[in-house]
C-alpha cells in the first residue's frame, strides 16, 4: 500500500509500505481522509517526540491520528464495527496511509453519522479536544471567555461554547492571522483581536472593563482564558500563558492550557500567586466528547467542513505539510489516501 513516511526534519516521502495485518481484536480501515494535527506539524517542523503517535513499518514511520474511512475487514472478536461501516479511528497513529489497523477498544472506533463527510469526520478528534477544553472550563452564563489560537482546536473551542448553549457576555478570539480571525467570527466569536497589530491585554481590558483584586490591584473582567497556542519557537513575544495570567480576573478565573510548548519559557508568576486562578492542563478527551462531536456535526450545531481549507492526495504529503505550516492562510489540511497515484516506475 502507499503511505506518507516521516523521514526526518521537514521530510515526508511518498512510498510503498507493507500492508497491515489485523488480529482478532482489530479492524482494517481503508483511510479516506486524514488531517494533519498540530502535533504532526510539531514533529515535522521540530522533530519532536519522533515515535509517538506513529505506526512503525519496516519501511519507515507513518504519522496521522485524525482519520476516517471504511472498514475493510474485521477480526472475529470485534463488536463495535463491521465491514462497510464508515468510521472514525481514535487514539491511533498511521492514518497517513491507504490502510490502518485499529483495535476495537472502548472509544477507539466511532461510526460516522449520515450526512457527515469523511473530511469533516477527520476533524472529530480535535473537535473532541475542543469540547473537553470548553467543558472543563465550567463556563457560566454572563461570563467572558478569551480563546488564543484560531487553529482547528481554538476554532473548535469557539464552536463548542456556542453549541453548549452558553449565554456568555463576550466570547473573544485572539490570533495573528486575519484569515483565521475572520473564520472565528463566522463560527461564533463576538470580538477578535490580532496580536501582531494590537496590544491584546490593553484592548481586551478596554472592552471588558476591570475589577479590583484582593491586593487592591486592577484586573480585567475575564473569567476564562483558553490557551490553544502553547509556545511556538518561530513566533516571537511572550508566551500566551503569560498573557493569560495578566488577563485573568481575580480568584474565580480559570486558565485552560492545551497548546504544546516547543521549548522552555520564562514566566512572571506574580498573578498566579496573587490572583489565585485555576490553572488547568488539558490533554485529550473522553469517549463521550467524541460521540457528542459527531452528533453536533450531524445535526448542524457545528460546521467543520468550512474549516478544511486544503485537501491533497497522499503523494503530495510534503506539500500538504508545507501548506499546514503556512499559518496565515491555512486552518486544517487533510490528506486523501485513496486518491493516491501510482508510484513512479
Amino acid at each position: 500500500m502507499h503511505a506518507a513516511i516521516f523521514k526526518g526534519l521537514r521530510q515526508i516521502e511518498f512510498a510503498e509500505v507493507s500492508a497491515p495485518e489485523i488480529n482478532d481484536f482489530q479492524v482494517l480501515i481503508n483511510v479516506e481522509a486524514c488531517g494533519i494535527c498540530g502535533s504532526d506539524l510539531h514533529r515535522f517542523r521540530e522533530a519532536m517526540a519522533t515515535e509517538r503517535g506513529m505506526v512503525v513499518y519496516p519501511e519507515g514511520s507513518v504519522m496521522g491520528h485524525e482519520f476516517s474511512g471504511t472498514v475493510a475487514a474485521a477480526g472475529k472478536n470485534v463488536t463495535s464495527a463491521k465491514v462497510g461501516d464508515r468510521v472514525v479511528g481514535i487514539r491511533n497513529g498511521g492514518g497517513m496511509a491507504q490502510q490502518v489497523a485499529v483495535y476495537d477498544y472502548p472509544g477507539t472506533l466511532c461510526k460516522i453519522p449520515d450526512g457527515v463527510s469523511f473530511a469533516e469526520a477527520a476533524t472529530t478528534e480535535p473537535m473532541a479536544d475542543a469540547l473537553r477544553i470548553a467543558r472543563l472550563s465550567e463556563p457560566r452564563d454572563g461570563e467572558t471567555v478569551v480563546v488564543f489560537g484560531m487553529g482547528i482546536i481554538g476554532l473548535g473551542v469557539i464552536q463548542a461554547y456556542r453549541a453548549m448553549g452558553m449565554k456568555l457576555d463576550k466570547l473573544i478570539a485572539v490570533d495573528t492571522s486575519d484569515v483565521r480571525l475572520k473564520k472565528a467570527l463566522e463560527v461564533g466569536a463576538d470580538h477578535v483581536f490580532n496580536a501582531k497589530k494590537q496590544d491584546v491585554v490593553g484592548a481586551i481590558t478596554a472592552l471588558c472593563g476591570t475589577t479590583k483584586t484582593v491586593l487592591d490591584e486592577v484586573a480585567p473582567k475575564v473569567d476564562v482564558v483558553c490557551d490553544c497556542v502553547g509556545y511556538i519557537n518561530r513566533m516571537p513575544g511572550v508566551p500566551v500563558l503569560q498573557t493569560a495570567l495578566d488577563l485573568i480576573c481575580d480568584r474565580t478565573g480559570r486558565i485552560m492550557c492545551f497548546g504544546i510548548f516547543e521549548s522552555n519559557v520564562t514566566l512572571n508568576l506574580h498573578n498566579l500567586i496573587f490572583k489565585q486562578p485555576k490553572l488547568i492542563g488539558v490533554m485529550g478527551y473522553e469517549p463521550q466528547d467524541v460521540c457528542d462531536s459527531l452528533a453536533m456535526m450531524a445535526d448542524g450545531r457545528i460546521d467543520r467542513a468550512s474549516l478544511v481549507t486544503h485537501q491533497f492526495p497522499l503523494e503530495q504529503a510534503q506539500e500538504a505539510f508545507q501548506a499546514q505550516d503556512n499559518y496565515a492562510d491555512s486552518i486544517k489540511v487533510v490528506l486523501l489516501p485513496q486518491r493516491a497515484a501510482a508510484l513512479p516506475a
